[in-house]
């Protein structure tokens, strides 16, 4: 990446001095090469024409691109970035007077980071342009995102998907709640996606851990479970999102960067299944009033675990884990593991 360079792309003077000018103020010092027209952007950005012999491995850092441009308009040019290998991740911001909801859609469509639309009124104008120096300089810190899941398939998959993502991003993995935990601890981190279910340990315990350790981190889980009781849980622990992993990369990319951004996210469907439980006037199902330990104790009972089997996983002893069992099943009003086997399965609270 050429680390010195903007691309700013105007076919206007005015707007093109104005741009510049803006850029000074917000004491943005890196070189601005300027393309007064579409074709010019895309020689400079891949070699050819005018630029002929420059590296087109060399990407700018930034691409201020207007649309409505003389050759090549502004939406062809966004496409030919982001269909090229070297250039898909390059951040691009349209900056432009055009008003149709048409170019804003198209835009967003073919992959802009941002869309500006230019003021009139001059005065105005270095104000918007000021603003976009401001978002340069946030748009190109490096985000740190930490995937945490036992399975090594999804991590890998998890990042391919956000690695393919326009801007920059440094991506860890975890394994196991204990590298988790010390990656937590060693490095500052934007965001940690969460498996909700880490080998022998519960996500839950998990995240609860993390928000010890950082409590401003956000968590976002990510989950083989739609139920609504998982996502409840999730959110009482201090989870900041909770997303399924059947859902599409789009949404978990939007789920990333809004929780990232300070908000909160939840899919849709699980949404929906929220907002219809506080509607209804049902008794709650009996697992429930269960302790987030008494859960995942339950859970484990319902999936064959021994006694022994889930105190080693717990790190607990097996007399507190016959505690927990008794508890469960008191609270549960059964009296057998094959009842809470029995329940899990038709309530869907084991794989």
């Amino acid at each position: 990446m050429d680390n010195k360079v903007i691309l700013l792309v105007e076919d206007n003077p005015r707007d093109e001095v104005l741009a510049l000018r803006a850029l000074n103020k917000s004491n943005i010092v890196n070189e601005v090469i300027v393309a007064r027209d579409g074709a010019g952007a895309l020689d400079y950005l891949f070699g050819a024409g005018a630029y002929a012999g420059r590296d087109p491995n060399l990407i700018p850092q930034f691409v201020l691109l207007d649309l409505k441009l003389p050759k090549v308009d502004g939406l062809q040019v966004l496409q030919r970035i982001r269909a090229d290998e070297r250039t898909k991740r390059l951040p691009v911001v349209i900056f432009t007077s055009s008003s149709e909801e048409e170019d804003l859609i198209k835009s967003y469509d073919l992959g802009a980071n941002s869309y500006v639309r230019k003021p009139v009124d001059p005065e105005q104008f270095l104000a918007a342009a000021n603003q976009l120096g401001l978002y340069w300089l946030v748009l190109n810190q490096v985000a740190k995102i930490l995937i945490v899941d036992h399975h090594e398939v999804v991590r890998d998959g998890m990042k391919k998907i956000l690695d393919e993502q326009p801007g920059s991003a440094s991506l860890g993995e975890a394994g196991t709640a204990p590298e988790a935990l010390k990656l937590a601890r060693e490095q500052d981190w934007d965001v940690v996606v969460l498996d909700l279910f880490l080998g022998g340990r519960s996500g839950l315990e998990v995240l609860k851990e993390l928000k010890q350790i950082r409590p401003h981190l956000p968590v976002l889980i990510l989950s083989t479970h739609s139920e609504k009781q998982y996502a409840r849980r999730a959110f009482k622990a201090g989870a900041a999102g909770y997303i399924t992993k059947d859902s599409p990369r789009t949404e978990l990319v939007k789920a990333v960067n809004k929780v990232m951004n300070g908000e909160k996210y939840v899919s849709a469907a699980i949404a929906e299944k929220l907002i219809f439980e506080g509607a209804e006037n049902t008794d709650r199902p009996p697992h429930e009033i269960l302790s987030d330990r008494e859960f995942e104790v339950m859970r484990l009972i319902a999936s064959g675990r021994t006694v022994s089997e889930i105190a080693d996983l717990l790190s607990l002893s097996d007399g507190t884990i016959s505690t927990y069992r008794a508890r469960v099943l008191q609270k549960m009003g059964m009296k057998t593991n094959a009842e809470l086997t029995h329940y899990a399965i038709q309530s869907k609270l084991v794989q």
